[in-house]
């Protein structure tokens, strides 16, 4: 079963419990195609959780137990008939620390790329175009055949990226990518993340209100409540931030909490 291609992914009454732990409940909202959506909250409010549960990640957690709805297009991607190869292509995640594999540059791409049976004849021109779209081939151009790890914090970063758009997905996961980073690398990942609104969706993690502000098209709030992670408010970032309704996203994007 192929998945369609999508115009958002629309998440209705998401609850997911590890264990006795409910780390989400109730949970409501849209990720708009082409736009970029960040989630803001203090830690431990289910924003990874949420992450985890679009592309089948909680899957992998023997605890997890997840209910509601999250759609794709037509698809119902907590379906059983969901192939997860497939929707892991399309929708790629990139973590918090750069996960590079501890091997050369050019087979960080290489094992993907085969796994996904791309064509031998595309792999170089795919290797190259997806480091240009983070800025990373004038950089690594002469040192493909060398480890990965070799590189810097914020390179393995935009490679990690790299590595998740050179198998074409249509929507990118970021779990807070720039929290290991020092302000510069933390910039440039930005930029790269920035480049790629209106070619795919994106929806990112952030604890940085500044960054969620000048990233993100759309904002999605979330907190604790009855010892559960819950989405409290949602909607266009400018109008979150101008004009927040919910009383603690108020204090919380004016610096009171969180």
């Amino acid at each position: 079963m192929s998945l369609p291609i999508p115009s958002s992914v629309e998440v209705r009454d998401l609850s997911v419990q590890y264990g006795p732990q409910w780390a989400l409940r109730g949970v409501d909202v849209n990720f708009p195609a082409g736009e970029i959506t960040a989630l803001v909250g203090p830690s431990g409010c289910g924003k990874s959780t949420l992450l985890a549960s679009i592309n089948r990640l909680t899957d992998l957690v023997p605890c997890a137990k997840v209910t509601g709805s999250i759609r794709w297009g037509t698809r119902e991607l907590l379906g059983k008939d969901v192939e997860l190869l497939e929707l892991r292509r399309r929708i790629g995640m990139v973590f918090q620390r750069p996960t590079p594999f501890g091997l050369s540059i050019r087979r960080n791409f290489l094992l993907p790329l085969r796994e996904h049976r791309y064509p031998r004849d595309e792999i170089d021109d795919r290797i190259e175009s997806a480091l240009r779209d983070v800025g990373l081939w004038d950089e690594v151009e002469c040192r493909l055949d060398q480890s990965a790890l070799d590189l810097s914090g914020g390179q393995q970063q935009r490679l990690c990226i790299a590595r998740a758009l050179c198998i074409e997905p249509e929507v990118i996961l970021f779990d807070e990518p720039c929290s290991a980073l020092d302000p510069i690398a933390s910039e440039i990942v930005e930029e790269s993340i920035a480049a790629l609104r209106d070619r795919l969706s994106v929806i990112i993690v952030t604890h940085n209100l500044s960054q969620a502000r000048r990233l993100s098209d759309t904002m999605a709030i979330f907190w604790v409540r009855d010892g559960s992670g819950c989405m409290i408010e949602s909607g266009p970032t400018a109008d979150l931030f101008s004009s927040p309704k919910d009383p603690d996203s108020i204090r919380y994007l004016s610096g009171e909490r969180g």
